[in-house]
């Protein structure tokens, strides 16, 4: 299908279970921290069930496939324009994450799902931008030599690293959430809760990188699926809700895994 090398990448993470150790969440009345981390996977798993049929998520991601794609070409804003996507002549990077937004219903984007799946798409926004600009060029004032920074998303492996990016931060968010929600439902005091929420922030580089290194595994399609898919027409649907049944598959297989210890 067409894969682009990709380039090389970190050493995994640690195990889930060894990061919520390392938070501090074994206290001395024998709270299990095999609990807290075995019910955050579930949970996690059990939403990426139906993420690739949710109307936002599949609105975030075609605005993600529909902006690489059109980077591809020598007008991509007239490229976006086509696909309905408005930006200025000059944009900036908050001027495309603004175009992302206005993709999304506003009752869609106001649960707290939607607001999940938008901020994960418009952090793996900057930081592809932030890995792959050549110049230090600025955030807010637009400059005209702006969009050939992003020129490389049009290609397999450009879009292959802002996918990779999506689900990393997507998962980073949803592991976060669940993992909040698990331990307050098992810690017993308020103290111990608000002790978790100071280790939870303290380590929320650590989350990250497992949520990334998670993410590699839709590295292994993504390539081959965009230059399938995406470079010669815009895809329906029913395209990009098949890419994400195969991620969020992957993803779910990758995090059964972590639970069982393997």
């Amino acid at each position: 299908m067409g894969h682009e090398r990709v380039s090389s990448l970190p050493q995994k993470s640690q195990k889930w279970v060894d990061l919520i150790k390392k938070m501090g969440l074994m206290y001395s009345d024998g709270i299990p921290v095999e609990v807290v981390a075995a019910q955050t996977l579930q949970n996690v798993r059990r939403q990426y069930e139906n993420l690739s049929r949710d109307d936002t998520v599949k609105a975030v991601f075609n605005f993600l496939v529909v902006f690489s794609r059109a980077c591809r070409f020598d007008d991509p804003i007239g490229e976006l324009k086509d696909a309905s996507v408005s930006l200025p002549d000059k944009p900036s990077l908050l001027s495309i994450v603004k175009a992302l937004r206005q993709q999304i219903p506003i009752d869609e984007a106001a649960s707290e799902y939607g607001q999940l799946a938008l901020a994960a798409a418009a952090d793996a926004l900057g930081q592809w931008y932030k890995d792959n600009t050549t110049k230090q060029l600025p955030l807010f004032k637009p400059r005209s030599d702006f969009l050939q920074s992003w020129h490389r998303l049009g290609t397999g492996s450009g879009f292959c690293e802002l996918s990779r990016l999506f689900f990393g931060r997507l998962t980073e968010r949803y592991l976060n959430y669940f993992l909040d929600r698990a331990a307050s439902a098992t810690f017993p005091s308020i103290q111990q809760r608000n002790q978790f929420q100071h280790d939870m922030k303290s380590h929320i580089d650590d989350v990250s990188k497992h949520a990334f290194e998670t993410a590699k595994i839709t590295q292994s399609f993504a390539a081959g699926w965009f230059n399938a898919h995406a470079r010669d027409y815009v895809p329906g649907e029913r395209e990009v809700e098949g890419f994400l049944a195969i991620a969020f598959g992957k993803l779910r297989d990758e995090l059964r895994r972590e639970e069982e210890g393997k």
